[in-house]
């Protein structure tokens, strides 16, 4: 790719190359970047060491994506399921 393709580049709008198939799974390293920075500025203090953060930083990642997971299912089911069965009127 040439320097100037980059200048149209909108990357809300337009998926990079090459990432159109598993774009799903970007949401793991989006919700570690997520827990890392939440737990830099809010969590406990750093003096006892960094084993407490990243036991911190692991279970918010945890939390993250299994509410990810959950909502999908959710929206999945309310989808598939609960609004082809309503009525049309």
């Amino acid at each position: 790719m040439s320097p100037s393709s980059f200048l149209a580049y909108t990357p809300f709008l337009d998926p990079l190359p090459g990432v159109t198939h598993f774009w799903w799974a970007l949401v793991v390293p989006l919700a570690f970047g997520v827990a890392m920075s939440w737990k830099a500025v809010r969590g406990p203090s750093l003096a006892n060491g960094l084993t407490g953060y990243w036991k911190a930083v692991g279970t918010m990642v945890t939390q993250v994506l299994l509410a990810v997971v959950g909502i999908a299912a959710g929206l999945f089911i309310l989808v598939q399921l609960v609004l082809p069965r309503l009525p049309a009127e």
